[in-house]
């Protein structure tokens, strides 16, 4: 038994050494997605948490305020000094940027919130340096009130035990030092204004770091003024009273107020639906040539073109079958989407660019295979990671590659899939209209043409060589 045993043993190995693409493909792919997962889930932001820089945008409104201190007028631009501020912020005890700036227009950075790339999107109010003058002005007077409030309770004291009578009340103005004169009491509230996608988990995260930082500078500006007063008094009081002139709102992205994680994972399902024709296409065609069909349909009338073309009007049927379906099935299950018979109409013609983008790609997997096996294996090895990659399943570290067209791209739109899956997330949440999505879908059809052409010339000069 245990000779046989051992025989059978080394007959399997025997048989697996002789394909060794097959045992390659094999290892090789949970090394591959070892790599993707570090990639996605190592950094220090992982899913919108832990202490790498928060992806956002500052639309400063502030008009500024024209203030008087110690007979001085001068001009405050608080809100400049607050985006400073967000810019340069660190987290406690380390060297890293709470923040990361991006300089880019308010429209810009809604397009970048609906795509996921920004985290949040500060609106700084036009009375914003008003606001915190007030909260400065009401700190500074309830300060130099306190010490002079102080002041008379002791001389009060004192006077009282040496006649034993008590004082006449002194007005508290009257105490004040020569030239010296209360703040301007006032009552200007500004609201800074935080938007993002309410599902995302780095807006989360981020939103609840800026109403700190929001709550912190507001402090920061009653110190100082309180310090002010105190230096013009003679006192040593520099805790600032607690008025609060400044808030933080947090504002949905429009149209995004009642959607739910899985509106936002819908889109990245399908789009790993369509990366999954791309083991199924390889093997299909492997398995035409294992069985010979390859070989007897070279030695006819066939063209390539009849080959390749009517391979690919099977699938763009299947991806359209997949694309509703998968549409249908998610509306049952509480799906919420946009636009009404125009987006499914965009979904399904950018579900067939997502398709033929697939079918590409398992043209040319399949001319660096022998067999069918192979094919399959590789099939997955290359679509899982790059459904991850497309930003199907989760969200992804930023990348930034640059700015084109007035839009910020990152390394991931070098993928057609991601911008597949971009462009269906904002047709089918947003409503988005083709207009709307012109860039992304644009790029997806060159990237998905380039990757046609590439796959069609390669299978035909590996496999349609003439015998």
């Amino acid at each position: 038994m245990t000779v046989k045993f051992l025989s059978l043993a080394i007959k399997g190995l025997k048989e697996r050494s002789r394909d060794r693409r097959s045992v390659i493909f094999l290892l090789l792919f949970p090394i591959v997605l070892m790599v993707i997962f570090a990639f996605v889930f190592g950094s220090a932001n992982s899913l919108g948490t832990g202490t790498a820089p928060h992806q956002i945008a500052v639309v400063n409104l502030d008009q500024g305020a024209t203030v008087t201190v110690n007979n001085v007028t001068q001009h405050i631009d608080y809100g400049a000094s607050f985006t400073q501020l967000l810019e340069n912020i660190t987290y406690p005890g380390t060297n890293t940027h709470m923040f990361a700036l991006n300089n880019v227009s308010a429209d810009q950075a809604q397009n970048m919130l609906k795509r996921g790339d920004l985290d949040a999107l500060i609106t700084i109010p036009e009375n914003f340096s008003q606001a915190l003058v007030s909260s400065a002005n009401d700190s500074a007077r309830a300060a130099a009130l306190s010490d002079i409030g102080l002041r008379v309770l002791n001389e009060s004291a004192a006077q009282t035990a040496a006649s034993g009578q008590l004082p006449l009340t002194s007005a508290a103005t009257s105490e004040l030092p020569a030239n010296t004169t209360l703040p301007t009491q006032s009552n200007v509230n500004a609201e800074v204004i935080l938007e993002g996608n309410t599902g995302n988990v780095g807006f989360e995260a981020a939103q609840e770091l800026i109403s700190n930082v929001v709550e912190q500078y507001e402090s920061q500006v009653q110190v100082a003024a309180t310090s002010r007063a105190d230096a013009t008094l003679g006192q040593n009081n520099s805790s600032a009273s607690v008025y609060q002139h400044v808030s933080a709102a947090v504002q949905p992205l429009t149209g995004t107020q009642s959607l739910t994680l899985f509106d936002y994972q819908a889109s990245g399902i399908i789009v790993f639906a369509l990366l999954m024709q791309v083991g199924s296409v390889a093997q299909d065609l492997a398995r035409e040539s294992d069985r010979g069909t390859l070989r007897r349909l070279k030695v006819s009338n066939m063209r390539s073109f009849d080959l390749l073309f009517g391979t690919l009007l099977t699938w763009i049927v299947i991806a359209v079958a997949q694309v509703l379906l998968l549409f249908g099935v998610a509306v049952a299950l509480g799906f919420v989407w946009a636009g009404g018979a125009n987006s499914i109409a965009l979904a399904v013609l950018f579900g067939i660019i997502g398709g033929i983008a697939s079918i590409s790609l398992g043209l040319l997997l399949t001319s660096f295979t022998t067999n069918e096996r192979q094919a399959a294996q590789l099939g997955v090895l290359i679509s899982i990671p790059v459904a991850f990659l497309s930003g199907a399943f989760l969200p992804l570290p930023t990348e930034i590659l640059g700015t084109a067209f007035g839009t910020t791209f990152e390394v991931y739109d070098l993928l057609p899939w991601t911008l597949v899956n971009d462009v269906l997330r904002e047709i089918l949440l947003y409503g988005s209209g083709l207009a709307d999505v012109a860039v992304y879908a644009g790029l997806a059809i060159v990237l998905t043409a380039a990757l046609f052409i590439v796959g069609v010339i390669t299978y035909s000069r590996v496999r349609l060589r003439p015998e």
